[in-house]
């Protein structure tokens, strides 16, 4: 990982640990609200390369009632590169998640369970934007794919990735 004073402004600004980590954090939050099955470690790394890239975001309706497996059936070009950008986001995604332990608004179990506690964040108004907002929808209806999709393999099967 390069130092944050190495990194482009553009890298910093939209991979920032803060940032992907609330990605990551409403993600795990909307699964809980839908499933009595506990988040398991591995489904995080598959978050942010799902909605962080605008290619695979464009095509997430965050209102529809489609399963996650039939919406792959109907959009099979997301899994194209797929593999390849998880892999490059998780150096990203581990800081995200070492920024999260650290705000408290992360708890792993001892079962390798991803639980997000009660958490009372600073609201900071002027930093939202419509990207921002589509990528927080976007990021909660992956969550609640994940919620009704079955076991972590068979969501690392669907996205055509290994755990």
């Amino acid at each position: 990982m390069k130092l944050w004073g190495d990194r482009p402004v553009e890298v910093g600004h939209l991979l920032n640990p803060a940032f992907c980590g609330e990605i990551i954090r409403r993600s795990i939050r909307e699964y809980q609200k839908h499933s009595e099955d506990k988040f398991e470690f591995p489904l995080i790394y598959l978050i942010l390369p799902i909605t962080l890239h605008r290619g695979t975001r464009a095509y997430i309706n965050p209102r529809s009632r489609s399963k996650m497996h039939v919406w792959l059936q109907e959009n099979q070009e997301v899994r194209i590169g797929f593999s390849e950008r998880a892999k490059q986001l998780t150096p990203i995604t581990n800081e995200s998640i070492q920024f999260l332990l650290h705000q408290n608004a992360l708890e792993i179990g001892s079962y390798g369970d991803v639980i997000v506690p009660p958490y009372r964040r600073k609201r900071i108004d002027g930093y939202n934007s419509d990207e921002i907002a589509d990528i927080f929808k976007k990021a909660e209806k992956v969550g609640k794919w994940f919620s009704s999709a079955g076991t972590t393999a068979t969501i690392y099967t669907m996205w055509g990735v290994k755990p």
